[in-house]
C-alpha cells in the first residue's frame, strides 16, 4: 500500500512540475501582450481616451464574442484563411520553380531577376485593379493578389538561396554525373532548404498583407477584410479591433506551431549551428 502511495504522489509531482514548467514557458512568451492588455485596460479604465476611438478590452472580447455568435465571424475567417493557403501556396510554388530556373540559367537571370526585383518595390495592392479587370470583382480576384503578393519574395529568396550555393559542391555533384532534374532533386534543393524557410515566412506576411487589403477593397467576398471594412463604415471600432485582435492571434499561432517548429526541424535535420 505505501508503495503504490509512494508512486502515486511520485506521478503527482511529476504532473505538478510538468504543468508549472509549461506555465512559465507560457508566461516568457506571452508577457509582452499581457502588459500590452494591462496597458490597454489602464487607459480606457482611466477614460484617457475617448470609447469611441479605444473601447476597453472587455468591450472589444464582447463584441468578439458576439461577433463570432451572431455576425458569422467563424465563416468568414475560414474562408479568409482558406484563401490565404490556397494563395500563399500557388506563389510558393511559382516563385521557388522560378527562383530555380533563374538561379541556373544566366540568360534567364539577366532577363527576369531586375524585373522582379523592380516589382518587389511596387505594393501588390496596386495590381489589384488590374486583377479586379482580369477576374471580376470577387474572391478569385483577392486569390490572385494573395498568390501574387507571396511570388516575389519568394522568387527572390529562392534566387538568393541559390547563389549561396558552395561552388565546391556544385562541381562535386557535376563530377559524380548530376545534372538535370536529377542534379536539382538530389543536390541544389537540399542545400537551399534552410533558406526556404526563411522565404516561406516572408511570403506568409506578404500573403496576408496583401489578402487584408484585396479584401477590403473587395467586400463583396466573404472574410474578415469585409468585416473590417463594415466596422468602419457603420463607425464601430469595437468590430474593428476585434478583427484585428483575430487577425493577431491567428498570426501568434501560425508561427508557434508551424514556422517555428519548421524552422527548428530544419535546423536540426540539416544540423546547422545553433539549431534549438
Amino acid at each position: 500500500m505505501s508503495t503504490t502511495a509512494g508512486k502515486d504522489r511520485g506521478t503527482a509531482a511529476t504532473v505538478s512540475r510538468g504543468i508549472g514548467t509549461a506555465m512559465l514557458a507560457l508566461l516568457r512568451k506571452s508577457w509582452f501582450v499581457i502588459a500590452l492588455l494591462l496597458l490597454w485596460w489602464i487607459v480606457t479604465a482611466a477614460g484617457w481616451v475617448d470609447p469611441y476611438k479605444l473601447p476597453s478590452p472587455g468591450d472589444v472580447l464582447g463584441t468578439l464574442g458576439t461577433l463570432f455568435t451572431e455576425r458569422a465571424l467563424l465563416t468568414d475567417l475560414g474562408a479568409t484563411l482558406l484563401r490565404l493557403v490556397e494563395g500563399w501556396a500557388i506563389g510558393v510554388v511559382a516563385g521557388v520553380v522560378l527562383g530555380l530556373a533563374t538561379g541556373r540559367s544566366r540568360f534567364l537571370e539577366e532577363g527576369i531577376r531586375p524585373v522582379i526585383a523592380g516589382l518587389q518595390a511596387v505594393p501588390t495592392i496596386a495590381f489589384l485593379p488590374l486583377a479586379i479587370l482580369w477576374f471580376g470583382f470577387n474572391g478569385t480576384a483577392v486569390l490572385a493578389i494573395v498568390a501574387f503578393g507571396t511570388f516575389k519574395p519568394m522568387a527572390l529568396a529562392t534566387y538568393g538561396a541559390m547563389h549561396q550555393i558552395s561552388p565546391t559542391l556544385l562541381m562535386a555533384g557535376e563530377a559524380l554525373g548530376a545534372k538535370g532534374f536529377f542534379m536539382q532533386r538530389t543536390l541544389i534543393f537540399p542545400a537551399i532548404v534552410p533558406s526556404l524557410v526563411t522565404g516561406l515566412k516572408m511570403g506568409w506576411s506578404f500573403a496576408w498583407r496583401a489578402l487584408m487589403a484585396a479584401e477590403i477593397v473587395v467586400t463583396g467576398a466573404a472574410g474578415l477584410g469585409g468585416v473590417l471594412e463594415l466596422g468602419r463604415e457603420i463607425g464601430a471600432i469595437d468590430v474593428v479591433m476585434a478583427v484585428i485582435l483575430v487577425i493577431l492571434v491567428v498570426g501568434i499561432v501560425t508561427e508557434q506551431l508551424f514556422f517555428t517548429r519548421l524552422e527548428r526541424w530544419v535546423n536540426r535535420r540539416w544540423g546547422l549551428v545553433g539549431a534549438r
